[in-house]
């Protein structure tokens, strides 16, 4: 049997990697292989999830060598269905040789076969792409969101996982640069050996510009780590389907077909010149202007300052109603 590890590191296209392997059980399965997804939690359910893998990450190095024995039973008996290759992919791997080694070595007692792969970026794209992930996204560390400057100087330490992972398993590593493949799932795809369905849509964590403004500036009222999800379920679920200002102007705003519209019109025109007497269209009118964009958005701004002021108004009464309706329920 054999154990595929897609290491990370994070950004690399991690995500796109993931989501062509989770659309390809069945052509995975036709090949002889299967995707065991992100986590360990074939090993116990408590160790699914972004929130709860460092519990996998932390368990001694005597425990992290016997759950080798609970994985090597998980693939003997998936194995009977034919399966004799399982990848299991997951970012957060890149920074824990130290922790995972027990295992590893456990497996290959076993005779099972080890891959690791993992890819590495040019620091001057991954650096700014992973301070937004980690530092403004994903906050993680407490306090305020960190600046730029200060969150990459730690972050620029990351690469040095692959070199744990390299003077520790360096047999079984492959590590591939990010940069000189302009497909990192097709490359992947080579790499491994197996054929992938690649889904249409390319995976996008990052965001626009604005969106990781209000992270940051959301993420500063928390103290300690805040997961993406936070700001999604409080602010917004999805801001991609917010409209761009611009382009609202540009449909309400567009007077340019209003003549050509008058012309395909010109029956009921002539009906109407003919029921009252006079052509509207004799006299020369032009549509007005579309609105200035600096102008219109200093508006907007005056109008939403207006909104926003009004609305800290009536929640601060209602928090005062509801304060009041529960001192009067506990004197009651």
């Amino acid at each position: 049997m054999e154990l595929i590890l897609h290491i990370g590191m994070g950004k690399t296209g991690s995500s796109a990697i993931q989501a062509a392997l989770l659309a390809s059980a069945d052509r995975l399965a036709a090949q002889g292989a299967e995707y065991l997804g992100m986590w360990f939690d074939m090993l116990d359910p408590r160790f699914r999830g972004v929130q709860n893998q460092d519990q996998f990450f932390s368990l001694p190095p005597e425990e992290m060598a016997r759950s080798a024995d609970v994985l090597i039973e998980v693939l003997r008996a998936r194995s009977g269905t034919g399966i004799q290759t399982f990848i299991l992919s997951n970012e957060a791997l890149s920074g824990k040789a130290r922790q995972i080694k027990p295992m590893i070595d456990r497996l290959r007692e076993a005779g099972i076969t080890l891959r690791i792969i993992g890819y590495a970026r040019h620091p001057a794209a991954w650096l700014p792409s992973a301070y937004v992930q980690w530092g403004v996204r994903d906050k993680v560390d407490p306090g305020p969101v960190q600046p730029y400057a200060v969150k990459a100087r730690k972050l620029v330490h990351w690469y040095s996982g692959l070199l744990q992972w390299h003077k520790q398993m360096g047999d079984i590593l492959e590590v591939r640069s990010y940069d000189q493949t302009a497909d990192i799932v097709g490359d992947f795809i080579k790499t491994i050996g197996f054929e992938l369905n690649v889904p249409d849509k390319r995976v996008l964590e990052r965001g626009e510009d604005a969106e990781i403004v209000m992270r940051a500036l959301f993420n500063n009222r928390f103290p300690k780590h805040v997961l993406p999800a936070v700001f999604d379920q409080t602010v917004s679920r999805n801001l991609v389907t917010v409209p761009k200002l611009e382009d609202v102007i540009e449909e309400s705003f567009d007077y340019s077909e209003t003549d050509l519209i008058i012309r395909e019109q010109a029956a009921l025109f002539d009906q109407f010149a003919e029921a009252f007497g006079f052509d509207l269209r004799t006299s020369s009118k032009s549509p007005p202007s579309k609105p200035e964009m600096g102008a219109l958005r200093n508006r907007l701004f005056d109008v939403l300052l207006e909104i926003t002021l009004d609305q800290a108004q009536r929640i601060r009464r209602l928090e005062r109603r509801i304060n009041q309706l529960e001192t009067e329920n506990t004197s009651a």
